[in-house]
C-alpha cells in the first residue's frame, strides 16, 4: 500500500486557536517535552534554546536562580508567557521566577512565538510569546516514576499518572528535587505538581481545569535565603456551536508569593492575578477565518516597603485569515486595551506565508506593533532601589521575513531576518537608580537558523537552533548557538551529544567571556517497564561566568560562575 503523508501539525500560539502549519504567518517553534526528556534535559530554561532566536541561561546562579530569557535580542521583561491559556507575565509578574522553577516534564506542549505579538498577546510581547500547556491524559489509566542522583549532591525524582475514558481524560503529575549545585551556598529544593482534567459533557461542549504549583527555596551565594511559592488554576470550555462556529471561554486565577531573607533585613511581594477571557471563531467561507475575543484582568501587588496597588485593564481583539489563492495565507490582527495605569494601547500585525508544495518551500513575513508596560517593580521599586512611577510604555514596530524548505521527506532548514525598532526603552541597569526611559530608538536585528533532521530511517537525529545578533539590548551575544545529535544503535538503546555556544557578551557592562559547554547523555530500555538513563554535564569541565565581575556600576556585582563536570544516572519505571 502506498505510504501515508503524515498528518499536518496543529499550531496552537500564533492566534491562540489551532490551526495548520502551512498557515502559520509567524515564526513559530514547537519543542516536544519528550523528546527533550529523552536528552535529559528537565529544566525550562534548558530546554528553550532548542529554539532559533532565543537565548535562555542565567543571569544569577546555577539551577534554582532567576532565570533570563532573550528573545531575539530583546530583554526578559518584552516576552511574556502563556501557561494554560493564562498570561502569566506583565507588569504583575515577570518571567524571571517562572524560568527559575519551570520543568519540562510536566508541560505537554511547548511553542516559541517569535516576533512583536501585541495584536494576539497585547503587552509584554515585543520579542514574542512562550506558549506551554499542561499535557491532557491519554490511553488506558497508567503512570510513570523517574528517580535520578549524581553530581553536587543532586536528587530529583518525578511520578505522572494519567488516562481517559470515552467522556474523560486526566493527567497528574508531581516532582521533588534537590542539589547543592557546583558553588558555596546555592542550595537549591523544590515541589511541584500539575493536573487536568477535562470532560466531555455533550456533543457540542467541552469542560475541563488545569492546576499547577510549585514552592521551592534557593540560597543565594549566603547573601540570602530566596523562598518561592506559585499557583495558577484554570477553568475552561470549548463548544462546537456549529460547522461555522467555534466558541472559547476562560477564566484564570495565579499567584506568586517571593520571600527575599537575608540577615537583618527582608524584602517580600504578594502577586495576584485572575482574567477572564473568551476567543470566538468562525469560518465567513471556505477559505476565509475570523477570529474575536475580549478579556478583562485584574492584578495586585504588595511588598514589604509599603506598596499595595490594584490594576485593572480590558479589551478587545480580532483577527482575519483569509487564504486569497490556494496556498497562499494572510493574517491581519487588531487589537485594543484599557490600562487604568497607562491609558489606551492600540497594536495591530499584518503577515503572510506562500507554500511552494512541488519543491517544499515556505516564504514568510510579517510586520507588527507591540509594547510593555513598566513592571511593579519599575514603578514601585524594590529593595534594590526606588521605583519610577513616571515611566512611560515601553513600545516597537518589528518584522521579519524567513524561508523554510523541506529536503526530501526528513530534513527541514530554516532562516528568518528580524528587526524590532523599540521606544521608550526602559534601563534598569544602573544599581540603587530609579529606571529611566531611554531617548531615541533602540533596535534589535538579526538571523535566525534552525536544521533538524534524521537518517537511516530515524536511527540517527540531529537538530540546530543558531541566532545571529547584529544588534541587541544588554550587550548580548554576537552568536549564540545550541546542538543536539543522537543515535539509535539498537531499538532499546539511545546515545547523543549536544553542545551550546554564546560569543563574548556581557549583561548590564559585566564583560563576559565566549564559552562551549558540551553534554553526553544515553539511555537503554531494560526491560518493557524499566528504563536507564545517564548524562554528563559540561563534559569537558569548561570554566565559564554566568555573571558578575567588574561593573560600572556603584556597586560591582560578584562573579557567578557556571557549574563544573556533573555526572548523573537515574531510572524510569512504567506502571
Amino acid at each position: 500500500a502506498e505510504e501515508q503523508p503524515a498528518p499536518e501539525p496543529l499550531i496552537v500560539s500564533a492566534l491562540r486557536v489551532p490551526q495548520t502549519a502551512s498557515t502559520v504567518t509567524s515564526a513559530v517553534t514547537v519543542l516536544d517535552p519528550k523528546e527533550l526528556e529523552s536528552q535529559g534535559i528537565f529544566q525550562l530554561r534548558d530546554a528553550l534554546n532548542a529554539s532559533p532566536g532565543v537565548i535562555s541561561t542565567s543571569t544569577g546562579g546555577q539551577t534554582g536562580a532567576t532565570g533570563a530569557l532573550f528573545i531575539r535580542g530583546t530583554k526578559t521583561a518584552d516576552s511574556q508567557v502563556v501557561v494554560d491559556g493564562m498570561r502569566l507575565s506583565d507588569s504583575t509578574t515577570q518571567l524571571g521566577g517562572i524560568l527559575a522553577t519551570g520543568r519540562a516534564y510536566d508541560i505537554g506542549n511547548i511553542e516559541v512565538l517569535r516576533g512583536a505579538q501585541g495584536a494576539i498577546y497585547g503587552g509584554e510581547s515585543i520579542g514574542g510569546v512562550l506558549w506551554m500547556e499542561t499535557p491532557r491524559g491519554s490511553g488506558s489509566p497508567h503512570g510513570s516514576t523517574s528517580v535520578e542522583a549524581g553530581s553536587f549532591a543532586s536528587f530529583a525524582t518525578h511520578s505522572t499518572f494519567q488516562g481517559e475514558t470515552t467522556n474523560l481524560s486526566y493527567h497528574l503529575s508531581g516532582g521533588y528535587e534537590e542539589t547543592d549545585n557546583d558553588g558555596p551556598s546555592e542550595q537549591f529544593h523544590q515541589a511541584n505538581t500539575a493536573l487536568r482534567v477535562e470532560g466531555k459533557i455533550d456533543s457540542v461542549w467541552t469542560v475541563g481545569t488545569t492546576f499547577r504549583a510549585a514552592n521551592n527555596f534557593y540560597d543565594d551565594h549566603g547573601n540570602a535565603d530566596n523562598s518561592f511559592d506559585s499557583e495558577l488554576a484554570t477553568l475552561y470550555a470549548t463548544g462546537k456551536i456549529s460547522n461555522c462556529w467555534t466558541s472559547r471561554f476562560h477564566a484564570g486565577f495565579q499567584q506568586e508569593l517571593y520571600d527575599w531573607d537575608a540577615s537583618g533585613y527582608n524584602y517580600g511581594t504578594d502577586m495576584r492575578a485572575t482574567s477572564l477571557s473568551t476567543d470566538q471563531e468562525f469560518t465567513l467561507a471556505e477559505n476565509v477565518r475570523l477570529l474575536a475575543g475580549a478579556y478583562v484582568h485584574e492584578s495586585s501587588y504588595q511588598n514589604t516597603i509599603g506598596t499595595d496597588q490594584t490594576r485593572d485593564r480590558y479589551g478587545v481583539h480580532s483577527a482575519v485569515e483569509w487564504d486569497i489563492i490556494e496556498h497562499l495565507t494572510t493574517t491581519t490582527a487588531l487589537r485594543w486595551e484599557h490600562y487604568d495605569a497607562y491609558g489606551d494601547e492600540l497594536t495591530w500585525r499584518f503577515g503572510s506565508i506562500y507554500n511552494i508544495v512541488a519543491t517544499g518551500t515556505s516564504f514568510r513575513g510579517g510586520v507588527g506593533s507591540s509594547f510593555r508596560s513598566p513592571s511593579y517593580l519599575d514603578l514601585f521599586g524594590s529593595s534594590y532601589g526606588a521605583g519610577n512611577p513616571d515611566l512611560a510604555a515601553v513600545s516597537t514596530l518589528g518584522w521579519d521575513l524567513g524561508i523554510e524548505q523541506k529536503i526530501g521527506a526528513h530534513q527541514s532548514v530554516e532562516v528568518t531576518g528580524f528587526k524590532n525598532n523599540i521606544t521608550n526603552q526602559i534601563d534598569t541597569s544602573e544599581y540603587g537608580s530609579p529606571p529611566i526611559n531611554i531617548p531615541g530608538i533602540s533596535t534589535t536585528d538579526g538571523l535566525e537558523l534552525g536544521l533538524r533532521g534524521n537518517w537511516l530511517d530515524s536511527a540517527l537525529n540531529y537538530r540546530l537552533a543558531w541566532t545571529y545578533l547584529h544588534e541587541s539590548l544588554s550587550d548580548q551575544p554576537r552568536n549564540a548557538a545550541t546542538a543536539s545529535i543522537d543515535w539509535k544503535p539498537s531499538d532499546k538503546s539511545l546515545i547523543g551529544i549536544g553542545a551550546t555556544h554564546l560569543s563574548e557578551h556581557s549583561w548590564d557592562h559585566d564583560p563576559i567571556a565566549s564559552y562551549t559547554v558540551a553534554r553526553l547523555y544515553g539511555s537503554y530500555q531494560l526491560t518493557d517497564k524499566v528504563k536507564l538513563n545517564a548524562r554528563v554535564e559540561n563534559l569537558f569541565d569548561r570554566s565559564y561566568k554566568l555573571y558578575g565581575g567588574t561593573s560600572s556600576s556603584s556597586y560591582p556585582d560578584p562573579i557567578v560562575e557556571g557549574a563544573g563536570t556533573g555526572i548523573y544516572a537515574g531510572v524510569t519505571v512504567d506502571w
